[in-house]
């Protein structure tokens, strides 16, 4: 008997679901977008570094996973490697630890003198503030949309159908689940996946589930088009909440440390691609100030996007007990889509279970606003997860 599927959201994170679900016999998946053109979601926006090693060890699994597919597509990811770099005594401290506990993962990780980082990166960096530096050989950096793509061709030559223009406004869980689009058509499903990144708690609604899911805005900005810029490694100063990476001849900076933004729901009616704020002006200034003088820049473009965050920085995956029928993959980035889209095919076929810390319905009972401010306090800290936020 086939089995019904219809994912809700075509980003990186839907589109991979349907990549591993419709390579199964006996699967009819349907993707539901509700941009009749790209997504204006999230992938669109995401600048692309896949860091593989993370303090919670689900998501390193989630992320080395992806790495692997996402090499398979034949364009769209590099395996570039990322540089950490410490700008105090302090910072080399803790990233000498972290160095150390990724290596105990199984990662490659080497010290890199400041005077010995890679050809491509070492201009863009002020020396002078530089401590100590560590590179990660097996981070990559990634093209989402080019991606996606891939993702997507892959889905739909196993079968899968996109259908764009299908704004989603009522779920029926169940035995026999239901989706139905604004047009008045309604997809008939044994599941259905939830997919559709910072537009989470909205869908979860339409079925009444509340997701402790906190969209927030995040600026990250392009200089000018330069021809001595080489692809590279991407970097990250985490004592000062940045990051950076070459897009072929300009350079992208994203910058963490502000004061976070939450982003309510009906402030996404027109994607994840916000105004800029001029608030957010300072913070990029400040952010520049770790680059070589020579690489600082006037932004050619400023993008004030949005993506989601959960109370312990970990995604939601699964099913959800209180909706039968509906399974959730949101708070999913680039950096572990296809690996999250693994575990939801293992978990929807029987194979393995989803791993405990991603259980959808891990915040049930606790107080939504002690939910957001937790969200909001890991803002700066994104690449850590706070176990004790879900105890």
């Amino acid at each position: 008997m086939t089995r019904q599927i219809v994912i809700v959201g075509a980003g990186v994170v839907g589109t991979a679901v349907a990549a591993e679900l419709a390579v199964l016999d006996g699967f009819e998946v349907t993707v539901l977008e509700r941009e009749s053109g790209a997504p204006r979601g999230s992938t669109s926006l995401a600048p692309g570094l896949v860091g593989i090693y993370n303090e919670a060890e689900i998501l390193t699994t989630l992320a080395r996973e992806s790495a692997e597919v996402y090499s398979t597509l034949g364009a769209g990811f590099a395996r570039s490697g990322g540089i950490e770099i410490a700008t105090s005594t302090d910072s080399a401290h803790e990233l000498a630890q972290r160095a150390e506990h990724a290596r105990a993962a199984g990662l490659l990780v080497t010290e890199t003198a400041p005077g010995g980082l890679p050809a491509s990166v070492a201009g863009m960096v002020n020396a002078d503030h530089v401590v100590a530096a560590w590179y990660y050989e097996l981070d990559g950096t990634a093209a989402p949309a080019v991606i996606t793509a891939g993702l997507r061709r892959r889905a739909e030559d196993s079968g899968a159908r996109f259908v764009g223009g299908a704004d989603v406004v009522g779920i029926t869980s169940g035995t026999r689940a239901s989706v139905r689009t604004r047009d008045g058509q309604t997809w008939a499903a044994d599941e259905i996946v939830l997919a559709a990144g910072v537009w989470g708690p909205t869908l979860a609604g339409l079925v009444g589930i509340e997701l402790p899911l906190v969209p927030l805005a995040h600026p990250y900005v392009y200089g000018p088009r330069r021809p001595d810029l080489h692809d590279g490694p991407f970097l990250r100063w985490p004592e000062n909440h940045i990051y950076g990476r070459v897009h072929g001849d300009r350079i992208g900076l994203g910058t963490y440390d502000h004061v976070p933004v939450p982003v309510e729901q009906d402030g996404l009616d027109q994607g994840t691609g916000l105004a800029w704020s001029a608030d957010l002006t300072p913070m990029v200034d400040k952010a520049q100030l770790l680059l070589d003088p020579a690489f600082r820049f006037e932004p050619e473009e400023r993008v004030n996007g949005v993506f989601a965050v959960t109370p312990d920085n970990l995604p939601f995956l699964g099913p959800h007990p209180e909706a039968s029928g509906v399974w959730i993959a949101q708070a999913i980035w680039v950096t572990h889509a296809a690996g999250a889209a693994r575990a939801l095919r293992s978990a929807l076929t029987g194979t393995e279970p989803l791993p405990a810390p991603l259980a959808v319905d891990r915040f049930a009972g606790r107080d939504r606003q002690d939910l957001t401010s937790e969200a909001l306090r890991l803002y700066q800290d994104i690449y850590a997860n706070d176990s004790s936020a879900s105890s």
